[in-house]
């Protein structure tokens, strides 16, 4: 005979491996540090905060067990619980087995949830907190059947039963309903008393129970010519790799960097522009090369990290597939930049306005949703459906504004297209559950599976046009700087203009090499317009030289000198036009501050070299100097759950010896008195007997035996014999 389970360590207890190890996955916190043994397991998952933390993990149904189990007696029964929940037993049960291994509940035929949600959950299902005054089930149903015979409607009367305990109004039939007892008065207006509430609800706490997660709808997916879903895809793909190709301009025009961190609206939509392609696409790109560690910024302008030339060396695949998994494994949104946040600040790209707690958990838990319902081109609002039975907890408004983020960020970057997966996408689905390395692998073999071979020669024609009869390959791709794309698709069709050809030689790029090029891979010879063209060009090129300084320097030839040698200028890169005369891109006011480190004592002066006021001299902010570019922080590395387990199971076996930590967790957990040293402030030392009852933020809540009244002890002042 199986014996009874008398407390949530005695639960624990039971677990084998497995279970202890899903327990530790779901509440990581639990696991830092690993625990010396099961009770004190037990404790720490009782305790207040990571209780209330741990209610993030419930789905929807979940989440109603244990809203109804706040509002039953303690040690209701499974069928109990399913009755209050308006479901069959069976339904409950595997709501309550994920319940139990989140440690949140325990027993068999009586079930316990843990103090801090028992209690901490004060307006469960809607209802009200309870009250010394409120009346008792019986009374409470003697004020149901007395508004029903005053004739209160029952419409009415069915509104009131299952909306919140709130009730507005301040008619007739309200006043008449107070004076009977039937609503109360309180400083926020009226309320309904909770045994009141729950008579009219007929002793239930939910209206109804939602076992299964409801799968993403809309029409159904069609595909006029086979295989075109997967070529636009692909197509995307590459032209995401393209967008972010576009961040080698920023060497030569860099977007600027906000007070607050990340690009001016302005500098992206110009950026965007440029790139010929929208806000929201560019936008996309840009935060998930970000997310990479591939764009950093000195405190001045945003450009390519260290990072960026390996990055370029890898294959075209390689590339998209470490681009779309900073994008699934990121924290951020490009669809609300632009848009203002609750303080009213606008959210600008690549800054930590557009970051969103758990929106990696969503985004990656929408696509498996959307792998679960293949061949359905899923609506925002259904997918916000679907995300609301997982993250029940989260405001409806934040899951539809991330359901059209995941819908149309991820057909930017090929995985999504109308709503469905595309191939590509079914890869990122399945390589979310793999380690970095595997899931590169996937993803860049999905995408070479997926795209064609690309082609290594092009057609000229005599009107400055070239035709790429297929996905141009890594030889072809410069063609892109030197000309205007005029259509895409199976090939994609370039023109030759002046202002193309301008642009490439302004960013640097050998004319030579443009028509070396050109002869070494089209099928024809160069058309003799072309060629004029390029060399006409190339002659105008240069005759005006223009470069770029935020601030001038001048002084004696000497003291530029002394200032170029120090140190401290380093971080200035001064460019010396004249002998007297020094520029920096650098601001006014970080250029000061250098200088007076350096030693000297530098004056600041206005556009007509007249002496400036204090605000020139103090209000400019300048950049750190040390120049190193900041960079998105990568994941944190946490104990496998295996070692995690293998080190708890050790430590209930009586291995090591118990800290006062642990020591006070196993007497929670257990419900022990301990004889508890408490350090004075004059350093002596106060012995009191007493039972520890939570444990939490480093004090220890505990009270003397035969006395309702707690005290609050810090941890670190306790001692034990």
């Amino acid at each position: 005979m199986t014996a009874a389970i008398r407390s949530l360590a005695d639960s624990l207890r039971r677990f084998g491996d497995d279970r202890l190890e899903a327990l530790l996955v779901a509440r990581p916190d639990l696991a830092s540090p690993v625990p010396h043994g099961i009770g004190p397991l037990a404790a720490r998952a009782a305790g207040p905060t990571s209780a209330r933390r741990a209610l993030q993990a419930l789905t929807l149904p979940e989440l109603h067990l244990v809203e109804a189990l706040a509002v039953l007696e303690d040690g209701a029964s499974p069928g109990a619980l399913a009755a209050a929940v308006s479901a069959e037993p069976a339904a409950v049960g595997p709501a309550l087995e994920r319940l139990t291994t989140l440690a949140l509940l325990w027993g068999e035929d009586a079930l316990h949830l843990v103090r801090p949600l028992r209690e901490g959950l004060r307006s469960p299902a809607g209802l009200a907190p309870t009250d010394p005054s409120d009346p008792d089930a019986e009374q409470a149903q003697a004020l149901l059947d007395r508004a029903r015979a005053d004739g209160v409607p029952a419409p009415v009367l069915d509104a009131l039963a299952w909306g919140p305990a709130e009730v507005t109004g301040d008619g007739a039939l309200a006043r008449t309903l107070e004076a009977s007892g039937f609503l109360r008065r309180e400083e926020s207006g009226l309320v309904i008393p909770r045994p009141v509430h729950l008579a009219l609800r007929g002793g239930r706490v939910r209206r109804a129970f939602s076992p299964l997660r409801p799968a993403p709808e809309g029409p159904e997916v069609t595909e006029r010519i086979p295989g075109s879903r997967a070529a636009q895809a692909v197509e995307r793909a590459f032209e995401a790799l393209r967008l972010l190709g576009t961040v080698r301009g920023f060497d030569e025009d860099p977007p600027g960097v906000l007070r607050r961190g990340g690009i001016p609206q302005r500098d992206l939509r110009r950026l965007a522009e440029r790139a010929g392609t929208t806000v929201l696409a560019y936008a996309t790109v840009l935060q998930s090369g970000w997310q990479a560690g591939l764009l950093g910024h000195d405190g001045q302008e945003w450009q390519a990290t260290r990072d960026w030339d390996a990055y370029r060396e890898r294959s075209a695949e390689q590339r998209w597939a470490e681009l779309v998994l900073a994008w699934a494994h990121g924290r951020h949104l490009a669809t609300i930049v632009g848009t203002p946040d609750p303080s009213g600040a606008t959210r600008s790209l690549l800054s930590d306005l557009t970051r969103r707690d758990g929106a990696r958990t969503r985004r990656g838990s929408a696509l498996r949703a959307l792998r679960a319902a293949p061949g359905v081109a899923a609506t925002a609002e259904s997918l916000a459906a679907n995300l609301a039975w997982a993250f029940p907890l989260v405001p409806a408004a934040v899951l539809q504004e991330e359901a059209e983020a995941v819908l149309a960020e991820g057909e930017v970057l090929g995985v999504i297209d109308d709503g469905a997966l595309t191939v590509l996408g079914d890869a990122l689905a399945l390589a979310l559950d793999d380690d970095v390395t595997a899931a590169d692998a996937r993803l860049a073999a999905a995408l070479h599976e997926a795209s064609p071979p690309p082609v290594d020669e092009i057609l000229l024609d005599a009107d400055l046009t070239a035709v790429i009869p297929g996905r141009p390959s890594e030889r072809l791709l410069p063609l892109l700087d030197w000309a205007t794309p005029v259509s895409r698709g199976g090939a994609l069709t370039l023109r030759f203009e002046a202002a193309s050809l301008r642009r490439a030689l302004a960013a640097g790029r050998d004319p030579e090499d443009l028509l070396a090029l050109l002869t070494a891979t089209s099928r024809t010879p160069v058309p003799q317009a072309l060629e004029y063209l390029v060399r006409d060009e190339q002659r105008r090129h240069g005759r005006v030289c223009v470069s770029r300084a935020s601030t001038v320097l001048t002084a004696p030839a000497e003291v530029l000198d002394l200032l170029q040698a120090a140190p401290e200028a380093a971080a200035l890169t001064l460019h010396r036009i004249a002998p007297t005369v020094a520029v920096t891109l650098s601001d006014a006011g970080f250029a000061l501050q250098v200088a007076r480190k350096a030693g000297l004592s530098p004056a600041a002066v206005g556009p007509d070299g007249r002496a400036g006021g204090p605000e020139l001299t103090h209000a400019l902010t300048g950049g750190g100097v040390d120049t190193d570019l900041v960079t998105v922080d990568g994941p944190e590395l946490r104990l496998a759950p295996a070692e995690a387990v293998a080190r708890l199971r050790a430590a209930e076996d009586g291995e090591g010896d118990l800290s006062v930590t642990d020591r006070l967790l196993e007497a929670i957990a257990q419900g022990t008195e301990l004889d508890l040293g408490i350090v004075d402030g004059r350093g002596g030392v106060v012995v009191r007997r007493a039972l520890p009852v939570s444990l939490d933020g480093g004090r220890l809540r505990a009270r003397e035996p035969g006395k309702p009244e707690e005290f609050t002890v810090l941890v670190h002042r306790v001692t034990l014999g």
